[in-house]
């Protein structure tokens, strides 16, 4: 299951994934002020014990110290060479490593380009992907810091992630399009 929030500093998009058999849960981008995410997880009896990062600007980590404080044996995933240092409960993950939420397997696609340390995580079997900033709903991601790359951006976009299904859903880290999400088949289509 997913339950998408939106908030934070520029229509930030925050996933709250979770098995229905376990319960086990997992956040993407704790990036949307937590109070409403926290009552979810609570009214649902999930059991949080993931945050997965797609990169570290600070836009998609704002919240990460506050899910911490709630739940402390939260464990923090994200690329191995994370720009951001001292991230407490860190793991680093390396391109194709594989990240279960109970009985839900997520693959790590390491996505640089936007950032350094992006990456995506793809379930192959509910054909979904959370792209952070590597992607959006109507266009790919932008160049826009020191550490962006528009070489590797391309390689990301054009070698990776259009390779996998058109039927693939893209779960962006803004919502900046037309809808909060669509498939890879309909933003080729929308974004030529």
């Amino acid at each position: 299951k997913i339950k998408v929030f939106q908030g934070g500093y520029d229509k930030n998009l925050c996933y709250l994934l979770w098995c229905e058999e376990s319960l086990r849960a997992a956040i993407i981008d704790p990036s949307v002020e937590p109070l409403e995410i926290f009552e979810y997880i609570e009214n649902n009896d999930l059991f949080l014990e993931k945050i997965l990062i797609t990169h570290t600007h600070h836009d998609h980590i704002a919240f990460l110290d506050d899910f911490i404080f709630k739940f402390p044996n939260l464990k923090v995933f994200g690329y191995k060479e994370s720009v951001k240092k001292n991230i407490n409960n860190y793991i680093g993950i390396t391109n194709r490593e594989i990240i279960n939420v109970g009985k839900n397997i997520l693959t790590a696609i390491y996505t640089p380009g936007h950032y350094p340390d992006s990456i995506c995580y793809w379930n192959i079997d509910n054909k979904c992907i959370f792209t952070g900033d590597t992607m959006f709903v109507g266009r790919t991601g932008r160049t826009i810091s020191s550490g962006s790359s528009i070489e590797e951006l391309f390689n990301s976009i054009y070698f990776k992630l259009l390779k996998l299904s058109n039927s693939t859903r893209i779960y962006p880290g803004h919502n900046y399009g037309f809808s909060k999400s669509c498939t890879i088949q309909e933003n080729i289509q929308y974004s030529p």
